[in-house]
């Protein structure tokens, strides 16, 4: 099973969003769409907040993610539930 952060960056960037990664002290990511960016700066740190924003600018979905140390379903540790996110969960449980 593909760990559930990785999926929702993928998803996000698959819609047109863009992703910003805050890694508990700065923006390390601000509104990229570049996937490897994006994942190595939340495997940076043990934890991270991301912000999705749709082509508009127009914020869709946060998430609390972690890479390490968890069941990989267990990777999204928190998140809004939006219509996006819940688009999201829906595909990703599926």
């Amino acid at each position: 099973m593909q760990k559930a952060y990785i999926n929702l960056v993928n998803y996000a960037l698959d819609n047109g969003c863009t992703v910003s990664v805050f890694d508990g002290e700065e923006w390390s990511t601000v509104k990229s769409t570049r996937f490897n960016d994006i994942t190595n700066d939340i495997e940076g740190v043990e934890e991270a907040n991301i912000v999705i924003r749709d082509a508009n600018g127009i914020k869709v979905g946060w998430a609390l993610v972690s890479a390490f140390g968890l069941e990989p379903d267990e990777t999204v540790v928190d998140c809004t539930m939006t219509p996006f996110m819940e688009g999201w969960d829906a595909q990703y449980n599926s």
